[in-house]
């Protein structure tokens, strides 16, 4: 008998806990979804009630040198329809269609070619978001949303288009500038949390929390001067039936850029900092520098040559000039553009001196200016070089270089002997008036002494005066600089008839405060740098003289002599 009782009790025990093991697992499982899983749950459950609306953020400005706008970003707004929330689909094509220039009938195809969500119209102007908004509002239309965004405009225009570059609707850089500094312009969308109520109208909303951390960038152009040097690049690359061409302007003693430009122009490809050539005659003075720094020839020591118009470099190799005669100086070659002589001092220097000033005057590594796609240009190393590559080299053949290379190069000679670091970025200034960033004149080595720039300071105002650069000279001041014409490297030969051609130099020559770079690559006519670069030099810098109002010095004796 005790046995049948103790068995019955063992028995509802068991099932006691058999009945009692559903709701243990059930609690169990209640349990590890509201501790565990209780976030992961919650946030499923808030996005069924809430939802986040995007809002364009402002973008940073880029500016000038002296604050002048060149990109802002202006709140405009644009027109969407969420179909599924619509409460009267007629109204609201009448009103949208009579507010947004858009016919019924385009309107209506839209509507109907979408699954539920569709912009109307982009960048509708204040005035006629005002009224949309009260007209929406007096209809008790639902499922019309209009949301700010941010237009990207530039006041000049097209101006240094191929430096600023251009942003897309997102808010996000895509070239030049804007594409470079897109951090620092932009910030992450901002965004709202917002409730809908069952038709789809927002019934709450709040921001999220966000920073504000963006960055308006200050160039080291000017405006006014980037103006004149594009409108002078574009006429002296139509007249001369060019391919293109390219035109900077630098402040020798701080290294600044204050003009870059590119004809024909295209956002974020700067010819200045991404096109590559080789030199030819402008390279000569590099040549002519690095001769009498070292020791090799002064600017009046003669060069003897056994034939007048040629010299034999090696017995496969001569090089040859039109002018014909058996000896000249250093001056001389310059303000004739010898090819002779410039081989000659090369050769005479070594290729490994030589290649060392090419190196310590910048070529062959980027400048680091900090524009996206900056080429370093070709120097192979000296210990590759024939005689003849060394020969050649003296006048600008067999290396290849950018624009800022060789300006920056030619503004060492300017300044007395410092190579300075470029710069097209003034400062980075933060949305708290905070400056992150401030561009300083930086010398980086000195490359030649400072009696070597003032003989070739006299040595290329004599090219001007004198020489191959007659057209480059500026009405009241004094120029130096030096011509380039070179032969076009294709399939492995140069081209008889394509020419890059240029002119390079600094004014006023006595206190020189710009060096001007101009290149015309394949002009039809005239194929001489002399004739086509020269006469651009010269009208950009009487414009720089003008507007900056640079004291003259080069006047007359009698001009300024004392009254009696």
């Amino acid at each position: 008998m005790n046995s049948i009782v103790y068995n019955t009790k063992t028995r509802l025990k068991i099932c006691g806990m058999l009945c009692l093991l559903p709701a243990v697992l059930i609690a169990g499982r209640l349990f590890y979804l509201q501790t565990f899983r209780h976030d992961e749950f919650s946030a499923k459950t808030e996005k069924s009630i809430y939802s986040e609306l995007a809002e364009d953020r402002i973008r940073g400005n880029i500016l000038d040198v002296n604050g002048n706008l060149m990109a802002e970003s202006l709140r405009t707004h644009s027109c969407a329809v969420l179909k599924k929330y619509v409460n009267d689909k007629t109204k609201a094509i009448d009103v949208l269609s009579s507010n947004l220039n858009i016919s019924k009938k385009e309107l209506s195809a839209k509507w109907n070619k979408s699954d539920n969500f569709f912009y109307v119209e982009k960048k509708i102007k204040p005035d006629v978001y005002a009224k949309l908004t009260q007209e929406i509002k007096d209809n008790k239309l639902t499922g019309i949303e209009l949301s700010p965004e941010y237009e990207r405009i530039r006041p000049f225009d097209d101006l240094a288009i191929d430096l600023i570059g251009v942003s897309n609707s997102k808010n996000y850089g895509l070239s030049g500038i804007e594409q470079l500094f897109n951090n620092e312009l932009s910030h992450d969308i901002g965004r709202k949390r917002a409730m809908r109520a069952r038709r789809g109208q927002v019934i709450y909303e709040r921001a999220l929390k966000e920073e504000e951390n963006v960055s308006d960038i200050y160039l080291t152009i000017d405006t006014l001067a980037q103006y004149h040097v594009e409108e002078v690049l574009k006429k002296y690359v139509t007249a001369n039936e060019a391919q293109r061409g390219m035109a900077i302007v630098q402040d020798p003693n701080t290294g600044f850029i204050i003009a870059a430009a590119s004809y024909p122009a295209k956002d974020g490809q700067s010819m200045p900092f991404q096109f590559t050539y080789e030199p030819g005659s402008t390279f000569k003075a590099i040549t002519a520098a690095a001769a009498i720094d070292s020791g090799v020839a002064t600017n009046k020591s003669l060069m003897h040559f056994e034939e007048e118009n040629k010299w034999q470099v090696t017995p496969g190799f001569a090089v040859r000039d039109a002018k014909r005669n058996k000896s000249m100086t250093v001056s001389y070659m310059m303000e004739v553009s010898s090819n002779r002589g410039a081989a000659k001092l090369a050769v005479d220097l070594g290729a490994k001196d030589f290649s060392n000033y090419i190196k310590f005057f910048g070529f062959g590594t980027r400048t680091d200016i900090g524009f996206q796609g900056e080429a370093k240009g070709t120097v192979r190393p000296h210990n590759q070089w024939t005689k003849i590559d060394t020969a050649t080299a003296g006048y600008g053949y067999g290396i290849s270089l950018t624009g800022v290379q060789l300006i920056t190069a030619y503004s060492a000679m300017a300044n007395g002997g410092f190579l300075m670091q470029p710069h097209i970025i003034s400062k980075i200034q933060g949305a708290d008036g905070k400056v992150y960033a401030k561009a300083k004149a930086n010398k980086i080595r000195k490359v030649i002494k400072p009696q070597t720039a003032k003989d070739m300071t006299e040595i290329m105002k004599n090219v001007v005066t004198i020489g191959t650069a007659k057209k480059a000279r500026v009405p009241g001041y004094t120029v130096a600089g030096k011509t380039g014409t070179a032969e076009k490297s294709e399939q492995g030969s140069y081209a008889k008839k394509s020419h890059i051609v240029s002119f390079c130099g600094f004014l006023p020559a006595s206190k020189p405060a710009y060096t001007v770079l101009f290149v015309l690559d394949q002009p039809a006519k005239p194929i001489f740098g002399g004739e086509s670069a020269a006469p651009a030099f010269a009208e950009i810098g009487a414009r720089l003289m003008s507007i900056y109002g640079i004291p003259k010095d080069d006047v007359p004796t009698e001009a300024i002599a004392p009254k009696k």
